[in-house]
């Protein structure tokens, strides 16, 4: 198999177009087309679906993506290596929910990348349940969430950072000056959760009876509930900072001190790709300081 060629899949996939592709390989579009075919006769795979003007990846595209950026990073650590070369580069695909404790991992971003600026980050919003599931897919290379993770299926960095289960109530609300809250005072109140699995059962089990039947939406990015919240009068469910405030809402925690704990994951393989591998020393020699 030709190196080339995984790079003409990758970029094939990243820009979803061929031609597109071709164009930024500075090769022809046939030739693109022609090597990605033959590249799914070798297999023996469809890695693509085609249509008219764009390409996207199958499933078995999507896993073969990860296996063709390994290699290539493998390449690219073994030229650097030979040739002496001491520039890192390459790109870290970051899942990662909207938490107060997501500062500081910017904080470590920002350090990392003073000292190898070739690596570039995709910083992607989504919830705990998404994250698992790209990583595990291959789309994402690390995950910042603030659940517990299967330790069967990634590699588990715990950040040392808490935060605590409360709500966000609009000013001017009965509870706006409450330290804590406890499940018995909301009875009456309607709610908006996190769509999150995992969070929704924990917390409506707290929240005791009938709270399934308070909930009138759930969120994914938290922000774009805030709007929700200020018109309804009605509550959000989520993590935060006792007396921190948020585009005019005033967090509450629970006050059981229900808490959860940040982790930084990944997906087990025997090498991962040397940016990622790089990043995770920093940060694993930063926590452990």
């Amino acid at each position: 198999m030709d190196l080339r060629v995984l790079e003409y899949f990758l970029m094939a996939a990243e820009e979803g177009s061929i031609t597109h592709a071709s164009e930024l390989l500075h090769v022809s579009q046939p030739t693109v087309s022609r090597q990605l075919i033959e590249l799914e006769k070798e297999l023996g795979k469809t890695l693509f679906t085609r249509t008219h003007k764009n390409v996207s990846l199958t499933q078995e595209g999507l896993l073969f993506r990860e296996t063709a950026r390994e290699i290539l990073a493998l390449y690219q650590k073994a030229m650097r290596e030979n040739t002496g070369a001491e520039t890192l580069a390459g790109d870290i695909y970051l899942g990662m929910g909207e938490t107060g404790s997501v500062v500081f991992l910017m904080e470590q971003i920002a350090v990392f990348r003073e000292r190898h600026p070739g690596v570039h980050f995709h910083l992607i919003s989504e919830n705990a349940d998404r994250i698992c599931e790209d990583i595990e897919k291959g789309l994402l290379d690390v995950g910042f969430i603030m659940r517990k993770a299967n330790p069967l299926t990634f590699e588990i960095l715990e950040m040392g950072l808490r935060e605590t289960w409360g709500l966000l109530v609009p000013e001017g609300h009965p509870l706006e000056n409450a330290t804590s809250v406890t499940g018995k005072q909301l009875r009456r109140e309607k709610l908006i959760l996190p769509e999150n699995s995992f969070f929704q059962s924990e917390l409506l089990r707290y929240l005791g009876a009938g709270a399934q039947e308070r909930v009138g939406a759930t969120y994914n990015l938290i922000y774009n509930a805030f709007p929700l919240a200020k018109a309804s009068r009605e509550l959000i469910v989520c993590l935060g900072y006792p007396g921190e405030r948020q585009g005019g809402l005033i967090f509450i925690p629970f006050a059981n001190g229900k808490d959860a704990y940040a982790s930084l994951i990944w997906k087990k393989r025997p090498v991962q790709n040397p940016a990622l591998a790089a990043f995770l020393e920093h940060i694993g020699h930063t926590v452990s300081e």
